[in-house]
């Protein structure tokens, strides 16, 4: 007092404590460690004053002294009390206090819950795309072996259609043959007959050298007729094959040089590979024929300036035989009737030789195949399968 002396006052400060307790930073770090189950832990240290909230401050792990990355947050993974804790900690501004630094502790055990699962739906995921992708791939390699295989089916129904037709024609070939034959032969004879006994009374209207000439036409023409027939009757009625091996080569390039003077003179180039085709067993004779057809058939369909070319070689245990030319190609509406008996487009043509090439062809146990394009040529294609016992000198 101013007089001297002194007056104390003691007071309870409990009630001071709890109302300032509320806006403590020692009060928010423990709300903050019970906001959340995943916070294993929060400490707050700065110089000597150390508050830690979550686990004894004896368990918390020793603060990690490297400077941040970048001036951030430092992360790194600690393991407190055996589990696995992922350390998270960072400068915190503190007014009077220095260098105050934050931690945060957070459990790994929900991490890595939610890594597993994920990685079991990424697994999934990629199981399921990968299962899809193989069906994709499946799928679209049956459409393609349906593909092949339909066409192949197509093609064997032609060929089964094909043969029916060539076989029914073949039945009627051999019926007017025969039917036509007799008939002809009664006129060719009397044409003989007239050229070699009869002779005009003297003083006829018509000159012996005139009478000549006709009967020569009836007789002429009646040979040709019977050639036509001989040919109804072959394709009707195809001799056995008479086999032997020969050198598939040399009997090619034979066949084509003895087409020369027809594509001379035409103006047709004519070439042949043949190297290396190996010996086979086929009915030269027949086979000949065949060759001889499509070959003449290459050079009559290909304008001067054009090329015919003849190929012969080993396909697998098999040969493979070609005639290829630059010429006029084929109508695709055509394409399918090639082969039929009496089907041709030529003037002159009698539709018998490609017939026969493709029944020569299959009594060979091969195939005749025809690829063409109008206007820039055709390909004729023969498959002849190794015989049993043709030698393998492959």
């Amino acid at each position: 007092r101013a007089g001297g002396g002194a007056i104390i006052l003691n007071a309870d400060a409990t009630a001071v404590a709890r109302l300032q307790r509320p806006y403590s930073l020692d009060t928010l770090l423990v709300d903050v460690a019970r906001s959340t189950d995943e916070f294993v832990y929060v400490a707050l240290t700065a110089g000597t004053v150390r508050l830690v909230h979550g686990v004894d401050a004896a368990a918390l792990p020793e603060a990690d002294v490297s400077p941040p990355a970048g001036g951030g947050v430092r992360e790194r993974e600690v393991i407190v009390e055996g589990a696995p804790v992922l350390d998270l900690s960072g400068p915190l501004p503190v007014e009077g206090l220095e260098d105050a630094t934050l931690r945060l502790g957070l459990r790994l055990d929900g991490v890595r819950r939610a890594e597993r699962q994920t990685l079991v739906r990424l697994f999934g995921s990629l199981s399921t795309a990968l299962v899809l992708t193989l069906v994709a791939i499946g799928f679209l390699g049956l459409r393609r072996e349906y593909g092949a295989l339909n066409a192949r089916h197509q093609a064997a129904q032609e060929a089964l259609r094909r043969r029916d037709r060539l076989t029914a024609m073949g039945e009627l070939a051999s019926t007017v043959a025969h039917e036509v034959r007799n008939p002809l032969n009664g006129i060719a004879m009397a044409a003989r007959r007239l050229a070699r006994e009869f002779t005009p009374p003297a003083g006829a209207a018509v000159p012996d050298a005139e009478i000549a000439e006709l009967v020569g036409v009836i007789e002429s023409e009646a040979q040709r007729i019977n050639a036509i027939v001989q040919q109804f009757l072959e394709f009707a009625r195809p001799p056995a094959l008479a086999r032997r091996e020969v050198d598939l080569g040399a009997f090619v390039r034979e066949a084509v040089e003895a087409q020369r003077p027809l594509a001379a003179s035409r103006g047709v180039t004519l070439g042949v590979e043949a190297a290396g085709a190996g010996a086979g067993s086929l009915d030269s004779d027949q086979f000949r024929h065949v060759l001889d057809n499509l070959v003449r058939n290459g050079l009559e369909a290909t304008p001067a300036g054009g090329m015919v070319r003849v190929g012969a070689r080993r396909e697998g245990r098999g040969h493979l035989v070609e005639v290829v030319d630059t010429g006029v190609g084929i109508a695709p509406e055509h394409l399918a009737r090639v082969f039929d008996l009496y089907f041709t487009t030529k003037p002159a043509g009698t539709g018998v030789g490609l017939a026969v090439a493709h029944q020569v062809v299959s009594a060979h146990g091969g195939t005749l195949e025809v690829v063409s394009t109008p206007g820039a040529g055709t390909r004729m294609i023969i498959h002849l399968p190794r015989q049993e016992d043709e030698p393998d000198r492959a």
